[in-house]
């Protein structure tokens, strides 16, 4: 498992630092321990917040069900662009901003989802936005399902911590730069 790193990608999150919060993909080993509590087995929709280029929307693929659905919503039109080159009838691909997830659930008739899976920036969004977010996320989570979210500092541990019964947290140095992956368990 390895990131796909193009040039043109760092030039990308450079450009879109505000919404990406990054300047290079997700190592393979970040999006490991991302996905690590993901039982695939029972997974049947998986939301993906903040998707990117896709290097952990291709890790989800490999390992989800053939009947299972991924839903990813992504803001930036050229990562959605290269998004919609996947080819996998289980992936469902819109641009739209993480608040628009029960519109969008509401038309493929999906009342809840097992796992979301968000590389959104939070630390560097304002305080009203993350918490209509983390609205989102609680509100479309069914309980018991789990809300991974990695970010480069624990700027908003507390505010996940408020939220969820039970949140781990996993630390991984081998990403540039390191990063904190958190388990919310709703």
């Amino acid at each position: 498992m390895t990131a796909r790193f193009k040039f043109s990608d760092s030039i990308n999150l450079i450009k879109n630092f505000k919404t990406t919060g990054t300047i290079t993909p997700s190592s393979g080993n970040l999006v490991k321990r991302l996905l690590l509590p993901i039982n695939f087995a029972d997974a049947r929709c998986i939301v993906e917040l903040g998707p990117g280029n896709g290097c952990v929307t291709r890790e989800l693929l490999k390992s989800m069900r053939k009947d299972s659905e991924l839903l990813c919503l992504e803001v930036n039109n050229d990562f959605v662009g290269q998004l919609n080159k996947i080819q996998d009838s289980r992936l469902n691909i819109y641009n739209a901003c993480a608040t628009s997830m029960r519109k969008i659930l509401d038309i493929l008739d999906i009342r809840e989802v097992d796992y979301i899976v968000s590389s959104l920036p939070l630390a560097l969004m304002d305080d009203e936005v993350v918490e209509n977010i983390l609205f989102a996320v609680d509100s479309n989570l069914k309980k018991g399902g789990r809300f991974l979210q990695y970010q480069y500092s624990l700027a908003n541990y507390s505010d996940v911590k408020s939220l969820f019964r039970a949140v781990k947290i996993r630390f991984t140095l081998r990403n540039m730069p390191p990063a904190f992956v958190y388990e919310c368990i709703k």
